[in-house]
């Protein structure tokens, strides 16, 4: 084999081996953004769900707090809801029919009230745990 032939099978050898190289990062970055992605939708999941207890729409107040459910009053409305875990979601119901899934993947919640706050701590099914301290006021009723 001659000389020339040789330098010729080098570049393609190395453009390929580059080609190879940029599509292995390639990948290796999007799973890592991936990976942050679904860690951080936790998170924007919990507290959206936190966002629905402390709405201005329902203006709720605490009936009564138990580890597993959480029954509010909304003057707005003028009905009864209940906050509680069902399989692996938390999930709103009303007094009557139906429910609404408000954060899922949930492996345990624990509700607390305390000096005029609803305290939140979800772990959720791949160990990431979060708390949160909703300022709600007791209903009187």
């Amino acid at each position: 084999m001659s000389r020339k032939h040789r330098h010729g099978y080098l570049l393609a050898e190395s453009m390929i081996s580059l080609l190879v190289c940029v599509f292995a990062i390639w990948t290796i970055t999007t799973m890592l953004v991936y990976v942050g992605r679904a860690s951080n939708n936790q998170l924007i999941n919990f507290y959206s769900y936190i966002d629905l207890p402390e709405s201005d729409h329902f203006n709720f107040r605490v009936v009564k707090v138990s580890n597993n459910d959480v029954i509010l009053y909304s003057p707005n409305t003028k009905k009864k809801y209940h906050m509680q875990q069902y399989k692996n979601m938390l999930r709103f119901t009303g007094d009557h029919l139906g429910h609404v899934p408000t954060l899922v993947n949930v492996g345990r919640v624990y509700w607390d009230k305390e000096e005029g706050r609803l305290n939140t701590d979800v772990k959720f099914e791949n160990g990431e745990h979060y708390q949160a301290y909703s300022k709600l006021p007791s209903d009187r009723q």
